[in-house]
């Protein structure tokens, strides 16, 4: 097992003594469908500090076949997103993102951005919309502010765009937990200023429609192409 480093964040730790009953309660379950569509659970990053919602990510190990580490949050869907009348389905997401099977997924490594921010991204974008009493679904664009800076030295992403998952199986996409509550299991893919922009200016469903053409996927590339540089 590892442990996230506590990482300096926008948001301030909340106590709240529900989030421990809650983050325990569907965690077999969602542990479960993650090892039956998308392989097995290599170790878990656990939060030392939440807020809102308690956020870890199970690493599932790469394979020869898939010599890549998918990254899944669990406890998002501990507590239902605020959702627009008639989308009460959508109320329960957990994301997904994956890297390559040489990134360093260690405490260690985790002191460098350039390594980490796969983690934060996927964290802030888990606890955003239950900080912020919003939904995030299927083509919702995700920046920090206006001018949103590069994640890292290393990368020219500085925004993400949420898309299915097109590594596994169509039904590994949702877990149906009881009649009232049904997880959606979604990817964040991340994204250039110039597509932000693009997304922003033509439509998030438009910069969809290009980076499925250039057969962008869940697995993070840090020099793919940009589709509209």
């Amino acid at each position: 097992m590892s442990q996230a480093p506590d990482k300096p964040d926008s948001l301030d730790s909340v106590p709240d003594s529900h989030l421990g009953f809650e983050s325990a309660r569907d965690l077999e379950a969602i542990s479960a469908h993650i090892k039956r569509y998308w392989g097995s659970i290599e170790f878990v990053l656990h939060e030392k500090k939440s807020s809102f919602v308690h956020i870890d990510i199970h690493v599932v190990a790469p394979t020869p076949e898939r010599p890549y580490r998918v990254l899944i949050t669990s406890g998002m869907s501990d507590r239902p997103m605020k959702v627009r009348e008639g989308g009460e389905d959508f109320g329960y997401v957990e994301l997904i993102l994956a890297v390559p099977d040489t990134w360093p997924i260690n405490h260690a490594s985790f002191s460098d951005e350039r390594n980490y921010w796969p983690i934060r991204q996927l964290t802030r974008a888990a606890r955003a919309p239950h900080a912020h009493q919003y939904d995030l679904w299927y083509a919702h664009t995700i920046a920090d502010g206006e001018e949103p800076e590069a994640f890292a030295p290393d990368v020219g992403f500085c925004a993400n765009i949420v898309s299915v998952p097109l590594l596994c199986d169509e039904e590994g996409c949702s877990l149906k937990i009881s009649p009232e509550k049904r997880i959606h299991f979604l990817t964040i893919l991340p994204i250039y200023r110039e597509e932000w922009q693009f997304a922003m200016k033509s439509g998030s469903m438009a910069l969809l429609e290009k980076l499925d053409e250039a057969g962008v996927v869940e697995v993070i590339v840090k020099d793919r192409e940009n589709v509209c540089a």
